[in-house]
């Protein structure tokens, strides 16, 4: 359980900071989108930020977990570092595109996908 919710908290705190730290961000297609199915009735970038870094985050924990009785055993002992840093790509590019998410910062992304993938794989021992 405190393995869960340290990779949670983790993940949801540099994904909110990649959003944050990028100034041409451009969530306002998900707030259509949301408005269109009457859950959010009122533009507020601070909620949108968060369902997006806590979507991201829950989608990275879960392709894990799925993703986790296909790997080889070689894979997972040798290269899990680029086990968890295809996982973080996949979530992260899949729920931008899907959430129509623009101008985020390809530098701070990079650095999300690094620092991610480094907590991910120091967290296993835990």
């Amino acid at each position: 359980m405190l393995k869960i919710t340290l990779r949670l908290s983790a993940l949801f705190s540099f994904n909110y900071l990649v959003i944050v730290l990028s100034n041409n961000i451009n969530v306002y297609q998900l707030f259509i989108d949301l408005n269109s199915i009457r859950i959010m009735n009122k533009y507020n970038e601070i909620v949108l930020y968060i369902i997006i870094s806590i979507s991201v985050s829950l989608l990275t924990l879960f392709l894990i977990y799925f993703f986790r009785p296909f790997i080889e055993i070689y894979l997972l002992h040798f290269l899990k570092f680029n086990f968890y840093f295809l996982i973080n790509l996949i979530s992260i590019s899949t729920i931008y595109i899907v959430f129509r998410i623009y101008g985020y910062s390809r530098l701070y992304l990079l650095i999300y996908l690094l620092l991610s993938s480094l907590i991910l794989y120091k967290s296993e021992s835990i």
